[in-house]
């Protein structure tokens, strides 16, 4: 991944000719790192209206005021985004985060540990809160079932946040190794719970709410 590319002195028309530029130039594949100072919300309604269907985007971190952006250029972009496609890109999003955060903790590699469970922990807590907020009960309107598989998949994301709280806990408290230990743990879980969403739960959440699709990753893309 190349330097990030840094926004934050620059106005609204400035910032969004300067990413429009970066974005172009990116191959496709290619992920960008972006620095923003304040709401990062105007540049991803302008990216949405322009390219909508050929990006993904996510927040990293904040410090002090700036927040650091993940954009990637889709290999194929199309139309629209499929509510399958775009939950499961999510997923290998943080999947890939996550094994950065494995090989530095094994390593005893506090600093980098320290960074990259600041972007898993973002990234899973957001991913959460558009499947809770938006996703689910969209479905479970559509479809009446709320002690369904939307029931078990909140279980698990409450399974999770325990994990994930026992990891920041391990890592305030200077113990690399324990985060390592819990890695693992939360592995197994993570594995069996994406399959199963990947699997049968975004698959019907296509089949029952159909055009709604499209709109409802819209908004799933604009959660922080």
């Amino acid at each position: 991944m190349s330097d990030a590319l840094d926004l934050s002195g620059t106005d609204s028309a400035q910032a969004w000719t300067l990413l429009q530029q970066k974005f172009a130039a990116a191959a496709p594949g290619e992920a960008l790192e972006i620095l923003i100072s304040g709401d990062a919300g105007g540049l991803l309604r302008e990216m949405q209206k322009s390219h909508w269907g050929a990006f993904d985007w996510a927040p990293l971190e904040e410090v002090s005021g700036q927040g650091r952006y993940w954009v990637r250029k889709l290999d194929k972009p199309s139309q629209k985004r499929r509510l399958n496609e775009f939950l499961t890109s999510d997923h290998r999003r943080c999947d890939s985060v996550f094994t950065t955060l494995e090989e530095k903790a094994a390593a005893g590699d506090k600093e980098g540990t320290r960074l990259h469970f600041q972007r898993f922990e973002r990234g899973m807590h957001r991913h959460f809160k558009m499947e809770e907020d938006l996703f689910f009960p969209a479905f479970e309107a559509r479809t009446g079932m709320t002690r369904g598989p939307t029931m078990v998949m909140r279980m698990e994301h409450e399974q999770m946040r325990g994990i994930l709280k026992q990891m920041r806990q391990s890592l305030e408290g200077g113990d690399v190794h324990g985060v390592a230990r819990a890695c693992s743990t939360l592995l197994m879980v993570m594995q069996q719970h994406n399959v199963k969403e990947e699997q049968m739960l975004y698959a019907m959440g296509e089949m029952h709410l159909g055009a709604e699709g499209d709109a409802l990753t819209l908004q799933m893309q604009a959660v922080v």
